[in-house]
């Protein structure tokens, strides 16, 4: 976690992050992901506001996102749905929590997202439960990246470390990076993104 203009205590920080494990978060597999969500959708952010907050009497910075639902792929969410991070930056305070995505108005994002009461940490395995959507404005096509940046080529790669040098599986010949649509048809195609049926009484 690097923290820059704000005075919080060692004690603090660490209530934070026991439920985070923020550095050292592994990369789950697509399975797991969408088990731990209870939402999976495909969003585009409203809105990103910075505010100050307060956690056992001390003050940080949090970030209130809101979202504009475009494809619901697990779960029944709210609409708007807002989720609430720890970081952000008022004016000359900022505070950073490594691992945790940024969010700006205007992102297209696929997203793995905990229930309402992950107030600090509501992102499955944080960076592991963010993927940015890129226009490609010669193809005309959307396609998925991994929050560093590296395209999918399939559902499966999400598990891949999450580092920029990382050397990703071996591709067939002629593979291509996943589209939006491909990617959340392997989503829903998993057995994990469908409800369990309900037993009648």
């Amino acid at each position: 976690m690097a923290i820059r203009h704000l005075a919080l205590g060692p004690l603090f920080l660490a209530l934070l992050l026991v439920p985070a494990a923020a550095t050292t978060v592994e990369a789950p597999d697509v399975g797991t992901l969408l088990s731990q969500s209870d939402y999976v959708v495909r969003a585009v952010v409203k809105s990103a506001t910075p505010e100050w907050r307060e956690h056992a009497g001390r003050r940080y910075i949090g970030t209130r996102v809101e979202l504009e639902i475009k494809e619901v792929i697990k779960g029944t969410p709210p609409s708007p749905l807002v989720i609430n991070l720890i970081g952000g930056r008022i004016g000359p305070d900022e505070l950073i929590v490594e691992g945790m995505p940024g969010f700006r108005a205007g992102d297209d994002r696929v997203l793995f997202v905990h229930g309402e009461q992950r107030q600090m940490f509501p992102l499955v395995a944080l960076m592991h439960g963010v993927y940015p959507i890129i226009h490609d404005a010669q193809s005309g096509q959307d396609y998925v990246l991994r929050s560093n940046g590296h395209p999918l080529y399939r559902a499966e790669d999400v598990s891949l470390p999450m580092d920029r040098h990382s050397q990703a599986r071996p591709l067939p010949p002629g593979a291509r990076p996943l589209t939006v649509a491909a990617f959340i048809n392997q989503l829903r195609a998993r057995p994990e993104a469908t409800p369990a049926p309900t037993r009648e009484k």
